[in-house]
């Protein structure tokens, strides 16, 4: 069990901090230049507000998830929920997606994210199910010992 758990620890944190440096390019990217952040995706801002509306929406979202990712990094106690902050977050990217392409049509540079999106799942995924069976191994362990489990009376 302490294998599995040192093993979910390595995949969370490696986890948290891709996810985070990725989110932190995309807000940064949006906050520092929005107009031109979003012309490379075929999108104009004509106006003051369209210019903020992109900034918060498309660059302060993404910027408060990175500096959570990396606040849970503190802690092996707050590894799976910043984990599964990413699962979430990257599992309805992965939707959108796909209801992006069969409603607007397939583009090239949409799909091709696809596979880090489907790796970052993946890899989410993996450290969510090992954290978790870790868990459920220790609390049986602590069963079989003849501890109370957490929460009994």
């Amino acid at each position: 069990m302490e294998s599995s758990s040192r093993s979910a620890a390595c995949i969370n944190r490696f986890v948290l901090v891709g996810a985070g440096l990725v989110f932190t390019m995309i807000g940064l990217r949006y906050i520092l230049d929005p107009a031109k952040a979003a012309a490379e995706t075929g999108v104009s801002l004509c106006s003051a507000l369209a210019a903020t509306t992109t900034r918060v929406g498309s660059g302060a979202f993404p910027l408060g998830f990175a500096l959570f990712l990396f606040a849970c990094l503190a802690s092996k106690r707050t590894l799976l929920p910043g984990v599964s902050l990413v699962a979430t977050v990257v599992t309805l990217a992965i939707v959108v997606r796909v209801i992006g392409t069969v409603v607007d049509g397939p583009a090239a540079e949409s799909l091709r994210l696809f596979i880090p999106e489907g790796v970052m799942l993946a890899l989410a995924s993996a450290g969510i199910f090992l954290e978790v069976r870790g868990r459920r191994g220790a609390f049986r362990a602590s069963e079989v010992r003849g501890f109370e489990a957490p929460g009994k009376t």
